[in-house]
């Protein structure tokens, strides 16, 4: 495999069969916010595309108009790792669409033994209108809440035909399983990439996140926080594990008190991962941080005051 500049982002989404991880899978290629995508899936019949997208197919690859494009596992997942990481020109975001059935953990245990891979998260969707029912299924309920426990971001999907009843039933059902991830309610597979990805931000952009491309702009605060401090490491990661599940993302580039040269950090639900970046120390580099969470949490007091005690 050929060697990156960074690691390839890989997140892993899961969720049991009819779900909505298809309809999810296409709005976020149909969306991408100018990010380059890169869907592995089992096979391309699990995963129809929007035709009008597509703008060739050469074997076991679909390259998209948009400069994202689809790539069949088969039975060889390393095999398809190669592909995505050699693939011209180089994604933005791996994105590994689980089966039905699959355990999503397992397969975000590859991207720690790749080093040019790095685990952006499990993403779980939740099936609002079928999940009691399921739930209650001894032949699949553990299936289920092995992908829910696993999740670092819950979305529970259908909400538009679910009663409210049936909402905060299957929420604090969900909540059982597991307390800590942030939990998104959405309709029709909707969900901007800036929250399923996290927001985008390289050492030679200032934090930004584009409001034209989330979805329901009004359930979603943005907060951005820049300091030409150096700021401990450990700090910022017990810091950052300890926020609440409204934080839903965040994303940094920071210098540290300990080490030289420049590091990333990024964040969703428990799993917080900080990691050097390629390129040398500038001494007028500034530690930039950008983040979304649910609105009327008073997100930016919130962090700002988290922030300012790292000081």
């Amino acid at each position: 495999m050929n060697q990156r500049d960074k690691p390839l982002p890989m997140t892993v989404l899961s969720g049991f069969l009819g779900a909505g991880k298809t309809t999810l899978v296409n709005h976020l290629l149909r969306h991408s916010a100018g990010q380059k995508i890169m869907v592995l899936v089992n096979d391309f019949g699990e995963l129809p595309i929007d035709q009008d997208l597509i703008e060739a197919e050469n074997g076991d690859v679909i390259t998209l108009a948009n400069g994202c494009a689809c790539c069949s596992m088969g039975g060889d997942l390393y095999k398809a790792f190669s592909t995505a990481l050699d693939f011209t020109p180089p994604p933005d975001q791996l994105l590994i669409e689980a089966s039905g059935v699959a355990e999503p953990k397992r397969i975000a245990n590859f991207a720690k033994a790749e080093p040019d891979l790095t685990l952006n998260g499990i993403v779980t969707v939740i099936d609002a209108l079928n999940f009691e029912e399921m739930q209650s299924d001894p032949r699949v309920s553990d299936v289920i809440k092995a992908q829910i426990s696993a999740a670092h971001l819950l979305l529970v999907n259908k909400i538009d035909r679910a009663s409210e009843r049936q909402r905060a039933e299957v929420e604090a059902k969900v909540r059982e399983i597991n307390a800590t991830a942030p939990l998104v309610a959405i309709a029709n597979g909707a969900l901007a990439s800036e929250i399923f990805f996290g927001p985008k931000i390289t050492p030679d952009e200032l934090p930004m996140i584009d409001a034209a491309h989330l979805s329901h702009e009004m359930q979603f605060d943005r907060w951005s926080y820049r300091t030409e401090e150096k700021i401990d490491a450990e700090m910022l990661r017990n810091m950052l594990r300890s926020l609440p599940p409204s934080v839903l993302r965040l994303k940094g580039i920071f210098c540290r008190t300990d080490k030289p040269g420049v590091w990333t950090v990024h964040k969703v639900g428990s799993h917080v991962d900080i990691g050097p970046v390629s390129r040398a120390f500038n001494p007028a580099d500034t530690s930039e941080f950008v983040a979304i969470g649910m609105q009327n949490t008073n997100l930016s007091q919130f962090l700002d005051k988290a922030f300012s005690n790292l000081k």
